[in-house]
Order: C-alpha cells, then structure tokens, then sequence
C-alpha cells in the first residue's frame, strides 16, 4: 500500500479503506489525496488509538478523483449511504420518518404521507417524527386545500364522497380546470412553506373578484379557507415576533453517542422538530458531527431555507455552504446566534437537546445494568450488548414461521428484527429452528455481516430439546456464540448439554430483560403466522385456475365486480371480457363450477 501512494495523484478526491475481505470499512474525503492517504502511513504510536485499531484492519484502499472538494463532499455522502462503513459516524434515526408528498409531477397532484424513496418531480415537506399529529395535519390540510387523494386518477361521470365532503375538487369529472386547480396546488405549497400572510392577502383578492364575478360558490370555499388557515395559524403558539425562516440546529456529544436536534420555524413559528443519534467511530468533534447531520439531513430534505443557526460551524464551512447553494441555487448562511430573539430561541432548543439526552443517558445506564447482572447469571465473558432470540410459530404445521428480534444494550432494535418462512409446513419445531439458524448465518457469511453481525447471545424460546438443537446447528455453522433458551412454565434458563436449569429470582433484572426478549419474539412470530395464514383466506378462487395470470385476473374482477359474479357469469359473458379467449372461458367456466366455495 506504501508503494501505491506514490502514484495517488494531488488532487481531491474520496478514498475507501477496505479490509481482507474486501469490505469498505471507512469512507473519506480530501482537498489533497496523497497527503490525507500517506497520513495513515506512519509510525502506529503516533495514530489516535481507534486509527491504529481501524488500520491494523486495513488491507487495501481505493480512491476516486474529484474537480472540485464540493464534489468530493457528495460523493463521501453517497459511499458511506452505500457501504455504511464501521468507522465512519452512524447516524441512527431508530425509523425511517415520514414525510408529506405533494406529487407535482401528476396533472393533477395529490397530497399524501409516505415513507418511499423520493423522486424528483415532487415536493416533500419534513421529515416529521410524530406520525399521528402528521395524520391529523393532512387531515386538516385536506379541508382547506381540497385536493385529491386518489391512488388512480380516472375519468369518472360523478365525483366521490371526498367532493361531497368538500375534500375534493373533483378534477375525475372535469369539474375544476387545471389552472384553478394549480392555483390550489401553488396555495398548498405557500401554506407549507411559511408564506402564510401572501397566501392570505392573494386568497382574499381572488375571493372578492369571485364575488365580484357572482361566482358565489367559489368565493364562499375561498372564504372557509382563509377561515381555517387563520385557525391553524393561532394555534402555534411559540414563535417569533417577526416572521423568520429559517432552521436551528444543536449537536450535544457525549463519549460515545451524539444528539442533533433541529427546530424547523417557518414564518416565525415552530413548525416542527427531528432529532438523530449519532455513533461517534473514531472521536469526531462536535464541528464534525454537525458536519455529517447537516449533510445527511440536508441531502434528504427539500425545504433548506436561506439561514441554518447552529451552536457550532462545521468543520469545513465555506465547503457546506457550497455544497447548500448547489443544491437550491440560491446562498444559504450558516451561523451562531448571540443576541436577540434567535438566542432566546436558540436556548430553548439546547435545552431540549440537554433533556433528550440525559433522558437517553438514563435509558442506556438502565439497559446495562441489565445487561451487567444477566452476563453474571450467565457466566458469560462479555456483556452482551446485542442479543437475539427465536421462536416458531405455526398452526398444526400450517404455514409456518420463525422470527428473530433483537436487543441492542438491553432494548429493542425494531431494524434489525427478521421473519423467516419455512419453505415448507411442518409440524417440526426442532427442524424448523434448524432452518432458521441456517438461513441466518448462511445470509450473514454471503456479505451481509454489516447488517447481520454476529450476536453476543442467543436466546431461544423453549427448553432443554430446543436449546440443544440449537446448539448443533450453531456448530454445524461453526458459530462460537452462547446459548441458552428459557423455558416459559416455570421461567427456568437452560443451556446445551446440562439438564440443570438456571434459576433466578422472579424480580432479577437479567431475568426481566430474557423474558421482553422471548415475549417479543413469540409475538413477532404469531403476527407474521398470523398475516401469512389471513392472506391465504383471503386468495381468490380466481388465483388456482390454469390460464388466469394477475393481469386476466384483473380484468374479469373489473368487468364482473366479484368473484361470485364470475362464477355466475355465462361461457358467453366470459368470453366477452378484453383478453379472454373461447377455450379459457371454457376452462375458467368449468373449474369455477367444479368448486362449491367462491372466495374474492
């Protein structure tokens, strides 16, 4: 490697670290390639000790040029989204938020929530941490910009409820032309974006020169609207005395964890919030951390307004703001607040952060304690700060499954959680687990060890049988992990090849923890068995005939209605359907008489 960076060429660029399996383990970027790169090159004593450890991993590298250090900065972003390297920051939102879609790309937008990967044709408003007061928002917003909220946009010959409601203005039946419902659209987006009192002054205009056109209708829906826009905007109730735009960002880092917390104020009010967990790899700075927040949370978010206050610049801040102006082709400022209202304001976001993070602080020295006094029961080496259990579920073999939960530093981590379906019923519970433990080190040894790491426990939901099967498939893999699994009568904890249980008291802490782990994954299991078994009620007796693929099947539901009025339909009445030919309406005739029962 020593060798190879003296053909690294002076420029900037992004450099990729990789490990002996070929894995990228960290993601970089430089104004000077060579430079950053011979950096890592030097004598070990003198490398912050995670850099050495990181290094002492490292095998090979890779690296990309650049024309220009703003593009190096995207680029960076992109890698470590795509590799998620195990030295670089994590950022961990706990889910995936939601956001709020306007679809601008439609004739005919429509306003929905979704969690979708974004497109570029669309507006998107958030992210909002706080889905059911986002449910209550589209409601209100539906009631005063009424657009549509079909999936399908089809010509119809009379509108639905929603119009009859005023939730719509029905553009299915040519009732609205495009331009007024643009008009509705534009109203929608000035709404969001802050720019309450010009959409309230354009509002009133069009509603007196309704009236003065005698279109009454439409100046009594322009007046409602107005109405409830001013409702809305009493009920936010911490603001500014003048109508900023603008977002505040604070970043309180700890030894190993870091909070970033943003306020979003529109129109000088709090409009929302979003906080992220930041995993700190090799001791970044606090200008780093907030570095890498506004760059992952900018990247995903259309609404960047001209100021971020932030109570630290980034590290490289001339670079960020670069890279913000290209993104919205207009300046965009960052800076610290010191005076004023923007600091008055400002303080009550750091105490919000301080808060959020003692909180967690709280929560975390809770999980180890846990975690401490279970690894004692146990015997165990480490604390297992990520644990896994398994159950089966099935319904006299019918189809059956098995899921697999898991428990980081004493609680739920809901990402990491897997379902497994057996690839074939059994009334097998030894088997079934036997297939499950294959298929999960099987898919971590095929390259997925970055989102499937090895556990530092493995509970199992059972007895002495179970725990002991377990343990021979754990060998066959050649997995060296520990083992146990507890037993629900009694709450008694087994482990392979001893018949003598492990009893704790019904009040230990450790005890506590293995039962929310077996209790979640027998309830994750029976949901999935569940689903499975109510999908399979719910299959159409249209699914088992020869011949009759999704789309056939989509066309005689559209032509009958129903199922039952397939089956009731003539050989001549079939044959009539778009893309149904005289030998499968035959076939579809006779096999749908051959079965008394007709399911839709």
């Amino acid at each position: 490697m020593k060798e190879r960076l003296k053909n690294v060429p002076k420029q900037p660029g992004v450099y990729m670290f990789k490990d002996s399996e070929g894995r990228v383990v960290y993601v970089g970027k430089a104004v000077v390639l060579r430079n950053r790169l011979r950096s890592y090159f030097q004598a070990p004593d003198r490398l912050h000790p995670k850099v050495r450890a990181m290094m002492n991993r490292v095998t090979d590298f890779d690296y990309i040029v650049t024309a220009a250090e703003v593009e190096a900065l995207i680029l960076e972003n992109n890698l470590i989204k795509e590799y998620r390297p195990r030295y670089n920051i994590d950022l961990r939102d706990d889910k995936t938020y939601p956001y709020l879609k306007i679809s601008l790309g439609d004739k005919y937008p429509r306003m929905y929530i979704t969690r979708e990967k974004k497109d570029h044709s669309s507006r998107y408003f958030g992210p909002y941490t706080d889905v059911t007061s986002l449910r209550e928002t589209l409601k209100l917003l539906t009631g005063i910009f009424p657009l549509r909220v079909c999936r399908v946009f089809r010509q119809r010959p009379r509108p639905c409820l929603n119009h009859d409601i005023k939730r719509c203005l029905a553009p299915c039946t040519g009732n609205v032309s495009v331009e007024e419902y643009s008009a509705m659209v534009n109203a929608l987006l000035k709404f969001m974006e802050g720019d309450i009192k010009t959409l309230v002054n354009q509002l009133e205009a069009e509603m007196k020169e309704a009236a003065a056109d005698l279109e009454f209708e439409k100046a009594a829906r322009l007046r409602d609207q107005i109405s409830n826009i001013h409702k809305i905007n009493e009920k936010q109730n911490i603001n500014f005395e003048k109508p900023y735009n603008l977002d505040m960002v604070a970043v309180i880092q700890g030894e190993k964890t870091a909070l970033g917390l943003l306020f979003k104020i529109r129109a000088g009010k709090i409009v929302d919030r979003y906080a992220s967990w930041l995993n700190q790899a090799m001791d970044e700075g606090e200008e780093e951390l907030i570095q890498y927040f506004l760059q992952h949370y900018y990247d995903e978010n259309q609404d960047i307004p001209h100021d971020i206050l932030l109570n630290r610049l980034p590290a490289h801040i001339q670079l960020v703001e670069q890279w913000l102006k290209e993104k919205t082709g207009r300046t965009v400022r960052l800076g610290i607040p010191h005076r004023g209202d923007k600091k008055k304001m400002f303080n009550m976001l750091e105490e919000n952060a301080r808060i959020l993070y003692q909180e967690k602080i709280a929560r975390d020295e809770k999980g180890t304690e846990s975690l401490i006094k279970l690894s004692r029961a146990l015997k165990l080496e480490e604390i297992p700060r990520r644990i896994e259990c398994y159950d089966i579920s099935h319904l006299s073999g019918e189809e059956t499954a098995a899921s697999m939960v898991v428990f980081t530093d004493g609680f739920p981590d809901k990402k990491a959680y897997r379902r497994f379906k057996m690839k074939k019923d059994q009334n097998d519970d030894y088997a079934s687990l036997a297939e499950t433990l294959k298929r999960r080190f099987d898919e971590a040894r095929r390259g997925n060890m970055a989102f499937l790491p090895e556990p530092d426990l493995i509970l199992i939901d059972g007895g002495l049988g179970q725990v002991n099967a377990a343990a021979g498939i754990l060998h066959e893999v050649q997995a060296d992990i520990p083992l146990f699994s507890l037993a629900k009568k009694q709450e008694e904890i087994y482990r392979p090849g001893s018949s003598a249980p492990i009893r704790l008291h019904r009040n230990d802490e450790g005890l506590k923890l293995l039962q929310r782990l077996r209790d979640e994954a027998h309830r994750f299991a029976i949901e999935y068995n569940r689903s499975r078994r109510q999908k399979k009620l719910r299959g159409s007796t249209l699914d088992h005939i020869p011949g009759v693929g999704t789309q056939r099947k989509k066309a005689l539901l559209a032509h009958f209605g129903s199922a039952v009025q397939v089956k009731e339909a003539s050989l001549e009445e079939l044959q009539a359907v778009p893309g149904i030919s005289l030998t499968l309406a035959r076939n579809i005739y006779q096999h749908l008489r051959k079965n008394n029962t007709v399911t839709d």
